[in-house]
């Protein structure tokens, strides 16, 4: 790795550990936890790289820990990224909005008083007469 990657890349922990108190203050007014996910693809482009590194990553998961909590799923969600960012390095950010996108349909599901199950699909319910 070059010094500029290096840099680059403390630089990036150094906000990302700055920011997760303030993301997570934010996720209260109004921004879902999807969305303080969601800042990261553009945080990284902003200092000219499409990479977001693992760290600054598991900065914004723990800032919407407490958030995720509110639902199980959203939960476990959470704690296996936080997980993976261990064996990683980097994220593209089609990969952090599919995560996104996904805590926040299981936040939005708790908040319905549903789960996963609940919206599958019964195979009783179809009539092959």
């Amino acid at each position: 790795m070059n010094e500029e990657q290096t840099d680059s890349q403390q630089t990036e922990i150094q906000e990302g550990v700055e920011n997760a108190g303030h993301a997570a203050d934010t996720v209260q007014v109004g921004r879902t936890p999807g969305d303080v996910l969601r800042t990261l693809p553009s945080e990284a482009q902003s200092r000219g790289t499409r990479f977001v590194s693992a760290q600054a990553m598991q900065a914004k998961l723990f800032s919407v820990y407490d958030a995720a909590a509110a639902a199980e799923d959203a939960l476990a969600l959470v704690q296996e990224q936080l997980s993976l960012t261990l064996n990683r390095n980097y994220y593209e950010a089609d990969e952090i909005e599919s995560m996104a996108a996904q805590l926040d349909t299981l936040l939005a599901l708790e908040s319905l008083g549903l789960s996963e199950e609940d919206l599958a699909p019964e195979d009783d319910l179809v009539s092959e007469d």
